[in-house]
């Protein structure tokens, strides 16, 4: 892939994720204030962590894509390359939206 190609297909995807992530914050405005925080906390980190798509290339890809392609796809790979990660960025996310839920409820 060129570089012009990279930089288009990064485009398109943090456009749809942004786009994504509208469309979830208008459809959660109404839950309660725990669910809210941490489900775009989640949403957040699960969309925009980025993270190398081979093992010998500094080309990043979006993580869950990386771990759903070494998955599935990949014979040699494993999805805990990117995935391990991930599920670290997600438990920071629900901490952080937990953490923002308690200082809110006690403003």
């Amino acid at each position: 892939m060129s570089e012009e190609g990279y930089v288009m297909a990064w485009m398109v995807y943090l456009g749809a994720a942004v786009v994504t992530l509208a469309t979830l914050w208008w459809l959660s405005w109404r839950w309660s204030l725990a669910a809210k925080l941490t489900l775009r906390a989640v949403a957040i980190a699960v969309l925009f962590m980025p993270w190398p798509v081979a093992m010998d290339t500094d080309t990043l890809g979006p993580a869950w894509v990386v771990t759903l392609f070494d998955t599935l796809v990949q014979s040699d790979g494993t999805p805990l390359r990117a995935g391990a990660p991930l599920l670290t960025t997600i438990v920071l996310a629900l901490l952080i939206g937990a953490g923002l839920y308690a200082w809110r409820r006690t403003r």
